[in-house]
């Protein structure tokens, strides 16, 4: 069970942990040592206010036979004064919890001999995709499992202890917290006949658990209440305890208890100064047996007030309090906890590398650390803790590929938020944030320039997003502003070029001063281009797709004239055609993202933007150029440059953006022929920023490959990491049109590699994908495609190789052989094939098409060491 090898320069092993907790309801993280760390459920979601640690909070477990008992605390340390109390605690050391962290859940093991059983315990949320009921719950469930190996039966007991932090913050732990109170269950009895109800007697309730903190009359943001129940089983006992952990005597009285009687006593002090309550449950525990015991944590606080305005919290709509919460997620946990496991097992089961699939599951972490969901339903990620400033669409462009497939519905009201947002002052300019720590304060944030790429990264989400979906919602509430938002960058054009001019720092590469065109924003502006005259045509405004296609002829021809740097074979970062005599024009350094319109046009089958030889070659310049033994450096002069004295940006040598890159660049070497190398640039990355700095779920924006190490602002849980999720993407090679009906498969695998078996995320349903080509006797492709649920499909495009001049197709659907033609084609230097069934085929259990060459050339695999 262990995770990655062990940190050498930092603890984030210790105090970042799996964050657990619903979208948008705070979190706290369990780690490496199995302490509650970084707490966030009182809506103190920044670093300034989060709890770093829960200074009474723990779990132990207890085993006794014939008088003679052991127990283990299953952390390495506290702050309960152990020591006053006379009591040598059984603490467990790190080295002896074997942890594996898979988001949303955190997994042990005690792995020490003297334990006579076997122990081992899960913490997880219910984060599932497509349900986003279960999704926002604010609960951590805590799932034992205790192994009896021996031949002697054993009493058996597990303790859970939750230190009442109610009102408290990172900054403030105040003295009055809120009562403990118990909170009882009654058995559900079978219907009696009226006589034999009469004479019956009614059993007393049963003691379920505790009850923390406040029921009404909040004071502030961090006041609410907390429940922690246990699952009701037969011949399991339930006994509680609330007492104060700062005091040695009770501490005693709690461990005697637990240590002697293996239960606890049923009593709760009154006194203000008692935070703590432990909830306890034994059981006998036969030998070669087993037993799972289940107990969920819950959080309510109703009040979140930022800047005047209570915000609230979207959980609040279907629970009035936390003792409801933790009911329903008792009543369902055997669903969440078998949901969690069917999206991990699609990921894990695929032919990708282990590594890949680890980190595409644990890079959806910011759910629970970033997200902010209103009791209006609306819906925002912060950028980190350290800077919760809401929305930062330029960033949020690269990682909300996690909310568009996990989360469609919020995804999409996202969009419609920030389509909603009007300035007065320019018509048509998106803002870059929704609020500071809020959802209601928008602005273009602290720079005087406009950021540019703003209002170019909305058009391409929103085409995004209506493809993906095919949501009529789109069209009639956010097309409008899309199509202000390129009419305003349109009047950024001054020079009539095709290409919008820029001004200062405007681009999500801070620091970095562009004056006239650039190859990023420029890029990403061509792409856009193409996707809103698509977009134009699909809804009917022929004339006015028209007039967006005879633009992106100019600005295609304008980015190749003015961009192009031949001496380098790379896209120059800037070109300002204005400059003042004496001062240069071209801006020759070569920035990582130059081509990221053409990383997006490839991920929304746009086609090919730039001469594919001209990608190529710049490709290689950035792998010659920009790249480290550590990562990708966002930007380098080549040498000969640097030593003119021409400009070099601080801001980009010598760092790496490395979601941004594992999204732009290596999605661009996959693509175009380098896959191999693509995925060596993502697991150089994952390898120094998840294995040797430990960082797996407290990633940064930006890393200093001089000292691999994190650098820059947002070091704090940057909303970044989603964006690995286009990799998946990239090397499946899928593409979904929705509004068309129609399914692209290009995959794109390492050198001597030719099959395939994956999952389809898509933000309608889940689906698989098995991929297979053959050489012998004559080319052969197999695909077997399915989803959990039914979509139309109207036509399927594949690659073929460049010898295939004519297949058989024998397409078979679950009942019947499907009747379908075919047309081939090329986009750019790939061969494709069409195909279009002659009535829509609705692919749900299996979609099975076989491709055999009858036409063309012999085709075989490359032999080793050919290329």
């Amino acid at each position: 069970m262990r995770e990655v090898e062990r940190a050498d320069a930092d603890d984030q092993f210790q105090t970042a942990g799996v964050p657990l907790g619903g979208v948008g309801a705070g979190s706290l993280e369990l780690g490496r040592d199995g302490r509650f760390r970084n707490i966030t459920i009182n809506n103190n979601r920044t670093v300034a206010e989060r709890i770093e640690v829960s200074p009474g909070s723990f779990i132990a477990v207890r085993a006794a036979r014939r008088g003679k008992v052991q127990t283990r605390i299953l952390q390495p340390d506290s702050a309960l004064p152990f020591e006053e109390a006379g009591i040598v605690p059984a603490y467990t050391p790190s080295e002896q919890l074997g942890w594996r962290g898979l988001y949303p859940s955190s997994n042990y093991r005690l792995e020490e001999g003297l334990f006579p059983l076997e122990v081992s315990w899960t913490a997880l949320s219910p984060i599932i995709p497509y349900d986003d009921q279960a999704s926002i719950l604010p609960v951590v469930f805590l799932s034992f499992y205790v192994n009896n190996p021996t031949d002697v039966s054993y009493e058996v007991s597990t303790l859970v202890n939750w230190e009442n932090l109610c009102g408290c913050t990172g900054t403030s732990f105040p003295e009055r917290r809120g009562p403990t109170r118990p909170v009882v269950v009654r058995d559900e009895k079978p219907k009696l006949k009226q006589e034999e109800a009469a004479s019956a007697q009614e059993e007393p309730p049963r003691l379920a658990g505790l009850e923390f903190g406040f029921r009404r009359d909040f004071r502030s943001n961090a006041e609410g209440n907390y429940c922690l129940l246990a699952k009701q089983q037969q011949d399991v006992a339930v006994t509680v305890m609330g007492w104060n952990e700062r005091d040695p005597r009770e501490l005693d009285v709690l461990w005697g208890q637990f240590y002697y009687d293996g239960k606890l006593s049923n009593k709760i002090s009154r006194s203000e100064e008692s935070h703590s309550g432990a909830v306890c449950s034994t059981f006998d525990l036969p030998p070669k047996k087993g037993r799972s015991l289940v107990y969920v944590l819950a959080w309510y606080c109703p009040l979140f007030e930022v800047e005047g305005i209570d915000q609230g919290n979207g959980y609040t709509n279907t629970y009035p309090d936390s003792i409801a919460v933790a009911t329903q997620a008792l009543t369902y946990y055997r669903y969440y906890f078998q949901a969690v496991d069917d999206w991990h097992n699609r990921i894990l089961s695929a032919s990708l590398p282990r590594w890949m699939s680890r980190m595409l599951i644990n890079n959806n972490y910011v759910f629970s650390t970033n997200a902010i969901l209103t009791k209006s339903n609306d819906f925002g990620m912060m950028e980190s803790p350290q800077n919760p400033l809401t929305g930062s669409l330029d960033r949020r462009f690269y990682s909300s590929i996690g909310t568009h497939l996990f989360f469609p519905r919020l995804d999409d009201g996202e969009l419609a938020l920030v389509s909603r947002l009007k300035d007065e002052t320019a018509p048509g300019r998106i803002y870059r944030y929704l609020g500071n720590g809020c959802l209601h304060r928008p602005s273009h944030g602290a720079s005087e320039d406009e950021l540019v790429d703003v209002n170019i990264k909305y058009v391409l989400m929103v085409y995004r997003n209506y493809i993906s979906t095919g949501r009529r919602f789109i069209v009639d509430h956010i097309f409008p502003s899309a199509r202000k938002a390129m009419e305003h960058v349109l009047a950024c054009d001054r020079d009539r070029d095709g290409l919008p001019e820029q001004r200062g720092v405007s681009t999500t590469y801070d620091g970095v001063r562009i004056d006239g065109v650039s190859s990023y924003v420029g890029s990403l502006w061509i792409a856009a281009l193409r996707a809103f005259s698509r977009l134009c045509r699909k809804l009917g405004h022929k004339d006015e797709a028209t007039k967006w296609d005879e633009l992106l002829l100019v600005a295609m021809k304008s980015f190749e004239t003015k961009l192009w740097y031949e001496e380098g074979g790379y896209y120059r970062l800037a070109w300002n055609e204005a400059a003042s005599e004496g001062d240069l024009k071209a801006d020759n350094t070569c920035l990582a993202g130059q081509l990221a319109g053409q990383w997006y046009a490839d991920y929304l089958c746009l086609g090919s933007l730039f001469p594919p030889d001209r990608i190529k070659r710049a490709l290689g310049a950035i792998c010659r150029l920009n790249e480290r033994k550590t990562g990708i450096s966002a930007g380098v002069l080549p040498e000969e440059l640097a030593s003119q004295g021409k400009p070099v940006h601080d801001s980009l040598a010598g760092v790496s953006w490395p979601n941004l890159d594992a999204a732009q660049f290596a999605c661009l070497l996959i693509r175009h022929g380098y896959a191999d190398r693509g995925i060596y640039v993502v697991q150089k990355t994952y390898k120094n920023i998840h294995g040797r700095r430990g960082r797996t779920f407290n990633q940064p924006m930006m890393w200093d490959l001089e000292k691999n190490d994190v650098c820059g602002p947002n070091p704090d849980r940057h909303v970044a990491s989603p964006a690995s999720w286009h990799l998946l993407f990239a090397i499946v090679g899928y593409h979904l049109n929705v509004p068309d009906g129609a399914f692209w498969l290009r995959p794109n695998l390492p050198r001597g590699v030719y099959s395939l078996s994956a999952p389809i995320f898509t933000p309608l349903s889940f689906g698989w994908v098995k991929y297979r080509e053959d050489d012998h006797p004559v080319y052969r492709q197999v695909v077997h495609l399915s989803f959990d649920s039914p979509i139309k499909l109207n036509t399927i495009v594949l690659r073929l190789p460049d010898e295939v001049e004519d297949v058989q197709i024998k397409c078979e659907s679950t009942d019947k052989i499907e009747e379908v033609e075919h047309v081939i084609g090329a986009d750019g230097k790939e061969r494709l094939i069409e195909i279009i069934a002659k009535e829509p085929i609705m692919v749900g259990n299996l979609l099975k098409l076989t491709l055999t060459q009858t036409h063309g050339r012999k085709f075989r695999f490359p032999a080793r060491g050919e290329t």
